[in-house]
């Protein structure tokens, strides 16, 4: 398979590839019976999804030179890292469907604009190329068990922070603030462009791993996944943000060993043509964050042990030894209403 040179020209539609036989109707989403046609449809959705195999993926990101990272830790499970650009099309609309999938299973994605809109999966032209998807796989059915994302500025160029004419990160649309009316006015700050900046998005796990000792090894699996892509990149990036439940996904940033920024004050909100707007009316409240990377080497230690703690027997004992050794804090910021964007 050929490379994709860029994401305008896709055209061509989603095929199920390398199913694996035998997976039970259970994995669908719902157990109460449907009867209309939108909810026809989305179990469609969630049913072709649930079967896709990402077997094939990494041999050939291999194969292409493409791979920020790999692991094989010998517990069952591949991780993989690669930008938008160096994911073969028929992948990156599969990753894309376990976006939504997942999504949709949350209740954090319109059901009535996906079907309306004829989609299966999000739409893949809003991906920058330069992002980055860290993706956990089952090594024997190649199912998708584990997603994450770190997201770039859409500017087509870069440009400072502080520039009142640069596109704003989803967050800040979200929130309607401007990040740089939080941050120290200091000469780190006054440096600041958007392409030191990436958005973590799409924190899911696969809605049919309910076993806790799974689903902790996963998570392990995708920080680490994370870290090591915040260190490969380490000359681009200085700043991660994003929002996040704070009782939920927060404990997962303070895993990183970062200093987190919560913004308080803020209320979120998207336009109900937002295929994600669900997300801010379903969830408990979710708030904007911000957090400097560390220095390079505690970025690289931090690696190190959360590969360690993914590879171990017990991934609940290794995370109680993480949380004892890693140093991230939480900062709560009110923001005044001014600073709105």
């Amino acid at each position: 398979m050929e490379k994709q040179s860029g994401l305008s020209e896709v055209t061509s539609v989603i095929k199920p590839w390398n199913v694996p036989s035998g997976l039970p109707d259970e994995h669908d989403a719902r157990e109460s019976p449907v009867n209309d046609a939108r909810g026809r449809y989305i179990q469609d959705i969630l049913r072709m999804h649930s079967r896709l195999s990402f077997h094939g993926m990494a041999g050939e990101l291999q194969k292409n030179d493409a791979l920020l990272y790999q692991a094989n830790h010998g517990r069952g499970l591949v991780t993989l890292v690669a930008h938008t650009d160096q994911i073969p099309e028929r992948y990156l609309i599969g990753l894309a469907g376990f976006r939504l999938a997942e999504y949709l299973q949350a209740g954090f994605a319109s059901e009535e604009l996906v079907f309306g809109r004829s989609l299966f999966c999000e739409p893949i032209r809003e991906f920058h190329q330069d992002d980055t998807h860290v993706i956990t796989i089952d090594e024997e059915t190649g199912r998708i068990l584990g997603y994450v994302a770190l997201a770039h500025t859409q500017d087509p160029e870069p440009r400072r922070l502080a520039d009142p004419g640069r596109l704003l990160f989803p967050c800040e649309e979200v929130h309607s603030i401007r990040l740089q009316t939080a941050l120290p006015d200091l000469p780190a700050v006054q440096a600041l462009e958007t392409r030191h900046i990436r958005e973590v998005k799409r924190l899911a796990h696969n809605h049919t791993v309910t076993a806790r000792d799974l689903r902790l090894r996963i998570t392990l699996e995708l920080l680490a996944g994370l870290t090591m892509a915040v260190y490969v990149e380490r000359e681009s990036i200085r700043m991660l943000i994003g929002d996040v439940e704070e009782h939920i996904a927060l404990k997962h940033l303070v895993l990183l060993g970062l200093d987190v920024y919560l913004l308080t004050g803020t209320t979120p909100k998207l336009s109900r043509q937002d295929l994600m707007h669900p997300r801010y009316f379903n969830a408990e409240k979710v708030l904007p964050f911000y957090s400097w990377m560390p220095p390079i080497e505690d970025v690289a230690q931090v690696g190190k042990r959360l590969e360690q703690a993914a590879a171990a027997p017990s991934p609940i004992r290794a995370l109680r030894g993480l949380m004892a050794e890693l140093s991230g804090s939480v900062e709560h910021l009110a923001l005044p209403e001014e600073v709105a964007a």
